[in-house]
């Protein structure tokens, strides 16, 4: 029976799903007993308990950052009992992260301190940890510079213009560079996080004009609003290659010193920094949906470019 779902367990990692996204009609009970002899009910325990309620963005970025852990956990041990988890095989797990050339530093530091708060709440919890709170005496990784990554006003006016260069090529079923268009001007007019732009359905279009466009294309049909040319949900992976697609174009004739990088996340940036010159650091600040100052930072702080661009016009 325990070959059994180990078995199970390991093809639900490759989907995803190691930890139920259900967030009522679980027995706490139930988890809290097995939570004892099993992380993973230990990290459903705390999911439904400590992390639901949150954002969909927050629920959906720390579920991901433990099943970071329990991935590794299993890989190393073959068993997701908590009794191997010390010191040691956290160093091991945040060792293996910074090695990862794919994770950005602040990707890392996330992960780091989603597994800790889980430590440390499951120590408290239920101490199913003989040798202690498995985080103790683990120093978290130094959090990056927080140097801005927004566009620049003019890389800014570049993608617009090369997204609506783009909407002359029209897909099989949609008109998607209306789509394409619409979705990167809701990215840079909301500072919306991808999870919440794809999550988006029909009904909760606030009647932004930059998205008018699209909907006409799109029709009436309630559901997601940014489809693909089957009709079903746009994915992370499609709206990567999306951009990817506008950053080429903008990109094409600018000498490589000048061509920049546009991600969901270099967008929110440049949407929270024309906030907080419009408005000011604090409005921008609830708009990110950050309760600390210093994560603000990195969304209103300039660049050196853009830095330079105001000083000129003071001078």
């Amino acid at each position: 029976m325990s070959q059994v779902r180990g078995d199970m367990r390991e093809k639900s990692m490759g989907a995803g799903t190691l930890i139920a996204r259900n967030k009522s009609g679980h027995n706490i009970l139930a988890l809290k007993k097995q939570g004892e002899k099993d992380l993973v009910a230990l990290a459903t325990l705390y999911y439904a308990t400590q992390v639901a309620g949150q954002s969909n963005a927050t629920e959906e970025a720390k579920r991901r950052d433990i099943e970071r852990f329990l991935t590794f956990y299993f890989d190393l041990f073959h068993h997701y009992h908590p009794r191997d988890w010390h010191s040691a095989v956290t160093r091991s797990f945040l060792k293996s992260m910074q090695e990862d050339k794919r994770l950005a530093q602040a990707t890392v530091c996330r992960v780091y301190a989603s597994v800790r708060h889980f430590a440390r709440w499951a120590h408290r919890t239920l101490n199913p940890f003989p040798f202690g709170c498995p985080t103790d005496g683990v120093p978290p990784p130094e959090e990056p510079d927080g140097d801005w990554k927004g566009l620049t006003r003019q890389n800014a006016l570049r993608l617009w213009s090369a997204a609506r260069a783009l909407q002359m090529q029209k897909g099989r079923g949609v008109n998607q560079g209306v789509r394409d268009h619409a979705a990167i001007a809701a990215l840079l007019g909301t500072g919306l996080r991808v999870s919440e732009l794809l999550g988006l359905d029909l009904d909760q279009w606030d009647g932004r004009e930059a998205v008018k466009a699209w909907l006409k294309e799109r029709g009436e049909t309630p559901g997601p609003i940014f489809l693909t040319a089957r009709r079903r949900r746009l994915g992370r992976k499609q709206l990567y290659e999306i951009l990817k697609r506008v950053e080429r174009q903008a990109n094409t004739h600018l000498p490589a010193k000048e061509q920049f990088t546009v991600t969901p996340h270099v967008l929110r940036h440049t949407f929270l920094r024309k906030l907080a010159e419009t408005k000011g650091v604090q409005y921008a600040k609830e708009a990110s949906g950050h309760k600390m100052d210093r994560y603000i930072w990195r969304y209103v702080k300039p660049d050196q470019e853009t830095l330079a661009e105001a000083i000129d016009q003071l001078e």
